[in-house]
């Protein structure tokens, strides 16, 4: 354990303290609310299930990335929050039967600036809770993009055509990708195709938020 996770661990005691307005709480619930308080938790409204963009079988949110919503997953992407993904991992939907989890990739140097890639720690604590494999090493990003959040919704597609690879074993697979957020799904939809190419079955993805744009 790093001694910024020690330090972090300190300053947001899991249960003891509500992870969105960090007021003081004895939270002893399991699921969503594990980690934050009846007001916050009440905050957050729950996705209805949509019909996929073209390119997935299937897609699954938890939340509307509503103003509570933004603020757990920006503390979670670009302030060391991963101690938020048990939290916003809760909020995962049940998932189709797949063979295996895989993440939506960062490129190495995105990663390396960050420290880590947020959409990995949301697939290994739902691979957990499934009991499905997890297997990152199935995609990787081989061009880093810009944002996608600085871009519009038309100019989002090209700027992830192709920024994908899939290799190892994918032939004949159900795969689930998982990410934090899909606003127009360009980013999971480069991801599937990428797998669809080397054969994979079918693929779907799970995220944490939608900000359905599509």
């Amino acid at each position: 354990m790093s001694l910024l996770t020690i330090f972090l661990s300190s300053l947001y005691p899991r249960r003891l303290s509500c992870d969105l307005c960090g007021r003081d709480a004895r939270l002893d619930t399991q699921g969503p609310g594990a980690y934050l308080c009846p007001d916050c938790l009440g905050k957050l409204q729950r996705a209805e299930q949509e019909i996929p963009p073209d390119g997935l079988d299937g897609l699954y949110a938890g939340l509307l990335y509503n103003d509570a919503a933004a603020i757990l997953i920006r503390r979670f992407k670009y302030h060391h929050g991963q101690y938020l993904a048990q939290t916003l991992a809760c909020f995962l939907p049940e998932i189709p039967a797949v063979d295996c989890i895989v993440p939506v990739p960062l490129h190495p140097a995105r990663q390396k600036q960050r420290g880590y890639n947020q959409s990995l720690l949301l697939a290994g604590e739902l691979a957990r809770r499934e009991g499905l494999p997890l297997e990152p090493a199935l995609l990787i990003r081989r061009r880093d993009t810009a944002n996608q959040a600085s871009l519009s919704a038309d100019e989002r597609p090209g700027n992830v055509q192709g920024a994908f690879r899939a290799h190892g074993q994918v032939r004949g697979r159900r795969i689930l990708l998982v990410d934090d957020v899909v606003t127009t799904g360009a980013t999971l939809c480069a991801c599937a195709e990428a797998l669809r190419e080397k054969g994979a079955a079918g693929v779907w993805a799970a995220t944490v938020c939608s900000a359905h744009k599509w």
